[in-house]
């Protein structure tokens, strides 16, 4: 039998590398370099190109003294073997960065460090992103993906010496998921779920990390865990948190408060939400619980393989201030976890969720919330659509109006430029309306058409399946 690989330590953060909206953002990012720097084994960095080349570029950053890591045990120490960082925007940011996975007009912000030598990547976008005209959350403009990489974990690791890792940032409107708000990030679950079952089915360890902007309890995170059968480490390593409305809960202290619910966002030790936890009303849930958690590692080996991925340790990292900064790193806190290879006796049969189709063990009353609510925002699509083209008509019609305005002889003077700026307005207001109308609307409808077909497919595929057995 070979050998089993030494542990694998990762760590997933989301940088809040926004520019010109995150405070201190290069000071940040370069504390953040350095605190790798400190913890890490010498990186490569993924590709973002769709080839098969060996990538084996060396990790080149200044050491720093070890930082200590506020209400974390010493005795969890180590350097990461692989790092999943989210929302670096600007590549001059992260000098150890070379490439990055570029997806939209503003690129995925999405990038993988690995000890090990990277073996392939590759970059998915979602098929939908958000709203054209909702240019100030920029998801549709910045394309956020799905970013993975294959890494050799090397000899010792005999026939399963491939693990595949998944990082991904997910579209942040839309409350858990429900709703016309959440379509888009169901449609996002939907499609990782399957990119997901993919990886699976070359019979290699699959690691899922990344900002999921979704609570535990969500059918973001049901559609994931059920779909691929994939494990949450956090749970996996802690007790299940007490009820929010217990006595218990309301007991803790913000920190015992962070390390129960594995809380990574929106607490009150992070220096850049602690006010905005505070102005939310006092019966705001996220205010009782004391923040979200919504930064996940999750993880999956194949039944036909001669070892499985067995996490033995999960943590909450970057919660202290940077030094001489007086800043939190991120408005995220980082995850970290340790994963052991465990043998385990490889099955002959085909791998289980494959037989499952596209819905895995996804439970029948969540695909039908989740058809429901992408057919709701199918029919607001459309309804969105014919508005907006009508507007578009209308500026059609508006524009030679004012331009004839613009050049009648009695309104020469100051009024005739009114007419032309509100001409030039409504012009550009009707290719808007054209281009996120016709364009983006038709784009949004195609892609929930998709999902909805699947799913349809999978419920009478389920039905058909009843039928046989009974």
């Amino acid at each position: 039998m070979s050998a089993q690989p030494r542990p694998l330590r990762v760590l997933s953060l989301n940088c809040w590398g926004l520019k010109f909206v995150a405070d201190k953002r290069r000071e940040r990012l370069l504390a953040i370099a350095d605190w790798i720097a400190t913890h890490s084994n010498p990186l490569s960095l993924s590709s973002s190109r769709n080839d098969d080349d060996d990538e084996e570029r060396a990790f080149a950053a200044s050491t720093s003294p070890g930082d200590s890591l506020a209400f974390q045990s010493s005795s969890q120490g180590g350097h990461y073997d692989v790092i999943a960082l989210q929302e670096i925007w600007v590549r001059a940011d992260f000098d150890v960065a070379t490439r990055f996975p570029f997806s939209g007009a503003i690129g995925s912000g999405l990038a993988i460090l690995s000890a090990h030598p990277i073996v392939s990547s590759f970059i998915t976008p979602y098929a939908l992103n958000g709203y054209p005209l909702h240019f100030i959350a920029g998801d549709f403009f910045a394309g956020k993906s799905i970013c993975g990489c294959t890494i050799d974990l090397g000899a010792e690791a005999g026939s399963m010496r491939l693990v595949d890792v998944l990082n991904t940032h997910m579209f942040a409107p839309g409350g858990e998921g429900d709703g016309i708000d959440g379509a888009h990030r169901v449609a996002q679950a939907w499609q990782l779920n399957e990119v997901v079952k993919e990886k699976l089915e070359r019979g290699r360890h699959v690691l899922l990390m990344g900002d999921f902007n979704s609570q535990p309890y969500s059918i973001i995170m049901r559609i994931l865990e059920s779909g691929a059968s994939l494990s949450d480490a956090w749970a996996l390593t802690n007790q299940a948190p007490p009820s929010i409305t217990s006595i218990a809960h309301r007991n803790l202290t913000p920190v015992q408060t962070m390390l129960v619910h594995g809380i990574t966002c929106d607490s009150p030790l992070n220096t850049y939400s602690a006010a905005k936890l505070a102005k939310r009303h006092p019966r705001d849930e996220t205010r009782i619980r004391g923040g979200k958690r919504l930064d996940y590692i999750l993880f999956r080996s194949p039944p036909t393989a001669s070892s499985k991925l067995q996490v033995e340790s999960t943590k909450i990292v970057l919660t202290e201030p940077v030094p001489g900064l007086g800043v939190s790193y991120s408005d995220h806190f980082g995850l970290a976890a340790t994963f052991s290879f465990q043998p385990q006796t490889p099955t002959t049969e085909h791998v289980s969720h494959l037989n499952q189709g596209s819905g895995g063990s996804i439970s029948s009353e969540d695909l039908s919330t989740m058809l429901k609510n992408l057919m709701m925002a199918y029919r607001y699509a459309l309804e969105y659509q014919k508005r907006q083209f009508q507007l578009f008509v209308l500026a059609l019609f508006l524009v030679p109006v004012l331009a004839i305005a613009a050049s009648y002889q009695p309104l020469r003077g100051a009024l005739s430029w009114l007419f032309v700026v509100l001409g030039t307005a409504v012009g550009a207001s009707g290719a808007t309306m054209l281009y996120t109308g016709f364009v983006g609307g038709n784009w949004e409808r195609g892609a929930l058409r998709n999902v909805i077909a699947d799913i349809e497919a999978e419920m009478e595929r389920r039905d058909e399946d009843g039928q046989v057995r009974r």
